[in-house]
């Protein structure tokens, strides 16, 4: 997007500031590093791995040795070299998910298309490698190939949220995650580096990046903060917590999305993102629970048609009139319901989300997501799981207006946009992982009909 013109002004003054406040957070910063083994902090989380399991589901994980069948990774332990790394502070992963998707009814295009991403994490520990303690890296490069769903079901929402990154629609390789962080007096974590927004969301249940339960972008995540929070982009900030207590986070990040480029000669060109949370654990019969609120405020210019990393947005070639920031809430929870007393694999919970903007330039005024989840209620399917959601979008009354307004071409008149999801997740190893999911959705541009989509998706851990 090109650089708005400058503004003389209040507004621009302190947006002026707040950027050199943002580069000089991540100067302060930039050396520092998170322990691999640190829990994650407030909606943004600061989990140091992008393959950690943010849930509670008391799960444990398989050994890296023994029996192809048992062992948690396919390749094992490489001969003892990965737990000789491991020792050391370095803990690799590697992930194929492959897709097989389409839709059936509705949409823009009847058709299945194959598509998938290969996932590369490293975690390194600071103390395990002999230097301090608190101090840690964490990387994530992604590879996406083949095609998917998103152009063709009609949808706002991504009917595969996973699919659209690093580039939607692009075969490509970017390194979305390089994030240091650094913990200081067991209550304080320091953050710096490239920030991948989907690892670092944390709410049970939801689908850890769309890549082991739900796939729509409004299950997966708080679609209301689409309009200002990139994919992957640079950033800064801390954390305070207590341990299982309360946890506020606060960051100041490029508005910009930066998934397959370093574009540091870019950073805050456009502006400064703060985004703010505050993370409360809750007991509700004696199962643990969690209640989220935040938000975030951008100095950047947008229209309500700018592209986001969140959805799809109608009406792409038409002008539309720029605002001078933009700002959003939000409120998120999860609680467990039941946990079997017997097998605690064995349990059901709930988990919620909704949201309010300004309108415009976020086209999405408000939104709900509700959702259930469970897990191993098949007997002998203990570590299996299943899931259905819901999710209506408010689209804002200015978006509507702009796209069925005489400037607009014939056909894109919008309406609020609400589905379900539907899927089975079959554990067949603590390593291979096949989903069955179905959506149906009621596309936002009123001239489509309901919209039906079948998929499956394959899930290897190497």
């Amino acid at each position: 997007m090109k650089q708005p013109p400058t503004r003389v002004g209040l507004s621009a003054l302190l947006a002026a500031r707040a950027r050199l406040a943002a580069i000089a957070l991540m100067l302060i910063m930039s050396p520092v590093v998170t322990p691999a083994d640190s829990p994650g902090y407030g909606q943004e989380t600061i989990s140091t791995a992008s393959t950690t399991v943010n849930e509670t589901t008391p799960t444990p994980a398989s050994p890296l040795s023994g029996a192809i069948l048992e062992r948690s990774k396919l390749t094992g332990d490489w001969w003892g070299v990965r737990d000789t790394l491991s020792s050391q502070g370095f803990a690799l992963g590697v992930s194929l998910t492959q897709f097989y998707q389409g839709v059936v009814a509705g949409g823009n295009e009847r058709d299945f298309e194959y598509g998938g991403k290969l996932d590369y994490y490293l975690n390194f520990d600071g103390a395990k490698a002999g230097l301090w303690p608190g101090l840690s890296l964490t990387m994530h490069v992604e590879t996406r190939y083949g095609e998917d769903v998103n152009d063709i079901e009609g949808m706002l929402a991504f009917a595969n949220f996973n699919m659209a990154f690093p580039k939607a629609g692009k075969t490509g390789t970017g390194v979305t995650a390089l994030k240091l962080t650094q913990s200081l007096f067991d209550h304080v974590l320091l953050i710096a580096g490239k920030i991948n927004t989907l690892d670092d969301f944390r709410l049970n249940f939801t689908g850890r990046n769309g890549l082991e339960r739900f796939m729509n972008s409004a299950i997966v995540a708080n679609i209301i903060n689409g309009r200002t929070v990139p994919y992957s982009t640079y950033g800064a900030g801390f954390a305070l917590f207590e341990k299982e207590g309360p946890e506020f986070t606060f960051l100041a990040r490029d508005p910009d999305n930066h998934p397959t480029a370093a574009d540091l000669n870019e950073l805050f060109a456009h502006g400064v993102l703060l985004t703010g949370s505050f993370r409360l654990p809750v007991t509700f019969n004696g199962l643990a629970g969690t209640q989220v609120i935040g938000g975030g405020w951008s100095s950047r210019h947008y229209t309500s048609l700018d592209p986001s990393s969140w959805e799809n947005i109608p009406g792409q070639g038409l002008v539309a009139p720029e605002e001078s920031g933009s700002w959003a809430l939000y409120y998120n929870f999860d609680q467990y319901l039941w946990v079997s007393s017997s097998n605690t694999n064995t349990w059901l919970g709930i988990f919620g989300m909704s949201g309010l903007s300004d309108g415009n330039p976020n086209s999405v005024r408000w939104n709900v997501t509700f959702g259930v989840s469970a897990g191993g209620l098949i007997p002998g399917r203990e570590r299996d799981t299943c899931g259905l959601g819901y999710f209506h979008i408010g689209l804002s009354d200015n978006f509507k207006d702009l796209l069925s307004g005489p400037s607009a071409p014939p056909g894109l008149a919008q309406r609020d946009e609400q589905g379900v999801e539907l899927y089975y997740n079959a554990t067949f190893t603590p390593w291979c992982h096949l989903t069955a999911d179905l959506q149906i959705a009621q596309p936002s541009t009123k001239r489509l009909d309901t919209t039906v989509l079948l998929g499956s998706r394959l899930k290897i851990d190497f």
